[in-house]
Order: C-alpha cells, then structure tokens, then sequence
C-alpha cells in the first residue's frame, strides 16, 4: 500500500507541476485553517489504519497462529440410574466428544468479543507498550547503525535485520503477553531472559531474513524494469520518471503482485513460526486466552525431563495445518482489504478538502518540495 501511495503522490505532483499557472491572479495568503483541517484529516486516518492493523492484523493475526482449531474437549453424559442397562451399556460414564464448533479466530467479531470477555474492554490493544518499546528500541539501534555502514537503503536492511535478532526477546515478550490470559507480573518481568534469547534468535534471524527477501525482490525488480526508482533508505520505492503514469501504475501493480506472491511463499511462514516457537516457550504459569497444544502433538518435550523445551523451526510449520493457514490468510486479506477500504475513503475526502480548502495553495506547496 505504501507503494501505490508513493505512485500517486508523484503522479499527482507531476500533474501539478506541468500545470500552467495564471500570472494575473493574485497571490492568496496561505489556508492556516483548511490546512490543519487535512493534517487532522490525515491523522485522523493513520490512527484508525494503524488501529486496524494493531488490533486485527498482529493481535488476532497472532492468535490465529498459535489457535488449535481441534481442542481435546469432551463432555460428560449423566446416565440415568433407573434407566434399564443394556448388555451393550459400558460400566463406565460414557464420554463423548464435544460438538465440533469453529476456531475463535475464524471471525474477527468472534475473536474481539472472545478477548474483551477473558481480558476487558481493552484487550485488543494487548501487548501495545511492548509493542512500542520494541519499535523505539529498533529504530535507536537500526538508524546510528545504518548510517555507520553508509546510509544506503542496503545498510539500511542490514542494520534492521541485526536489530531484528538483537531484539528477539522483545518481539517473544510482546507474543507472550498477547496470547496469554492477563498477568499480574509486571511489564518487564515479561521479558525473558538470555538463555532464552538463544533459542529464539535463529527463529529471529530466519523471520528477518525472509521479511528482507520478501521486500527486496520486488525493488530489484521495479528498478530493472524503470517502473521504480530509488529514493534512498526512507523512501526506496519512487515512481521513476522515465516511463508515462500509465506504464508506472501498471508496472506498480506488478511489483505489488510479485510481493503478494512472496509474502505467502516466504514471509507469512517465516512469520507464523517465529510466533509458533516463541508460544512454544511460554512460561508454564502462564495460560493462553485461546486453545493451544503446548505439546505441539508431542513435539515438545519440556526442560525438566531433558528436552529442548522448544518446538523445532520446521516442525513448527508442518504442524500448523492447512485449515490453519487458510484461517491465517484471511485474517490477513481483511485487514488488508479494511485498511486499503479507508484509505481510499480518507483519500477522497483529503482530495475534497484540499480542493475546497486550499485551492492555489496546493500547486505552490507540491511546487516547492
């Protein structure tokens, strides 16, 4: 998305640029109200994509990950006494399985009403501050490192992907505060330590290395073909100017296909056993808010008995079926499909407010940047 965004500021830039301007109409004083109104319009419109994507795509993207849609649950059945047996009637309490119902996580309601329930009116920001912490903690690492290797966008993927791995046991905290029932421990106590650090950081250093693949290959690509051009480490995806808008939009679109095909061969597995390994080392102390094998199915033999205490990064994948993953990718194609929804809305919106409210002074700001 922030691509195709990239792509439209530019064109819509570009468009304002090659406009002729009217030498005999008067300079205006700038809109200093029409103008706070789009920025809160835009502020408005990052806090609630940034809230979607919080909420639906980590939190419940998260616990659709680690969810075992096949809980062992049965229900006992109370004969009744003076009903006459039959030889057929076992000596035991029959038990039986419980009905078969859907996995928490199928629906993004279910799932919401399931977490305030279990965790208050706020649980579905869980886990925010760790969040946050870890996302301060890796640009002060990713930013002085990227500069000291030279400041082009390739420093700028090497440093984040020492970040990434330095960081492991942040990101593993912030994964066991959201799949877990509420603590009392308190928010550092939450962080382990670095023996487990150990364990997780090749799963960290796997989940990195596909997260930059995932995001490289498209770039290599859109630069080979002119359809991108590279605008440094913050903004390496510029619409290149060689080609008409037509030929970059289209171009653009397949760059965003390539990425989309990518991140389900590459990045989402990548992803989804990092959290699986990561749950995996969830304190014994600590329940999960939706069902979970901790066993993995006997894959995970606990420390005290001479195991790793760990599921293994393959077997981490394999045991997360093919149910689990279709579960998986739509929750991600909502929230895509949400934020992308709002954004074309907000986008309108902006369009109109900065027709009506700033006119001239439009052409004369994108003119001047």
């Amino acid at each position: 998305m922030s691509t195709l965004s990239s792509v439209t500021y530019h064109l819509v830039r570009r468009g304002l640029e090659e406009k002729p301007s009217d030498p005999d109409q008067p300079d205006r004083p700038f809109p200093a109200l029409g103008f706070t109104v789009v920025i809160l319009t835009a502020l408005l419109m990052f806090l609630i994509c940034s809230y979607i994507d919080y909420t639906f795509g980590k939190v419940v993207a998260t616990l659709a990950a680690i969810e075992d849609p096949n809980p062992d649950v049965y229900v006992r059945i109370d004969a009744d006494v003076n009903a006459p047996k039959s030889d057929d009637d076992d000596e035991n309490d029959p038990e039986v399985p419980a009905p078969q119902s859907k996995p928490i996580t199928s629906s993004l309601r279910t799932t919401i009403a399931h977490l305030r329930a279990r965790a208050g009116r706020w649980s579905q920001l869980r886990g925010l501050r760790m969040y946050l912490l870890t996302r301060v903690a890796t640009r002060l690492i990713t930013s002085p490192l990227s500069a000291i290797l030279g400041g082009f966008f390739v420093s700028h993927v090497i440093a984040r992907f020492v970040a990434e791995i330095v960081l492991a046991n942040l990101t593993m905290a912030w994964v066991h505060i959201v799949i877990s029932e509420p603590s009392t421990k308190r928010f550092f106590q939450r962080i382990p330590g670095r023996k487990t650090w150990i364990k997780i950081a090749p799963v960290a250093a796997l989940r990195s290395l596909a997260s930059q693949f995932t995001m490289f290959i498209p770039l290599i690509v859109g630069y080979s073909t002119k359809v991108l051009k590279n605008g440094g480490a913050v903004n390496p995806a510029v619409p290149s100017d060689e080609l008409p808008p037509t030929n970059v939009v289209a171009g653009t679109l397949g760059v965003a296909a390539l990425n989309l095909v990518l991140y389900l061969l590459v990045d989402m597995p990548a992803h989804v056993t990092f959290i699986r390994v990561a749950a995996s080392m969830l304190p014994e102390d600590d329940e999960t808010i939706v069902p979970f094998d901790r066993t993995f199915g006997g894959k995970v033999t606990p420390e005290i008995v001479g195991g790793a205490g760990k599921i293994g990064i393959v077997d981490a994948w394999r045991s997360f079926d093919w149910a689990s993953r279709v579960r998986f990718v739509k929750v991600v194609g909502k929230v895509f499909l949400m934020v992308a929804a709002v954004a074309l809305v907000f986008s309108f919106i902006l369009g109109l407010e900065a027709y009506f409210l700033l006119g001239d002074a439009v052409n004369k700001t994108f003119a001047s940047m």
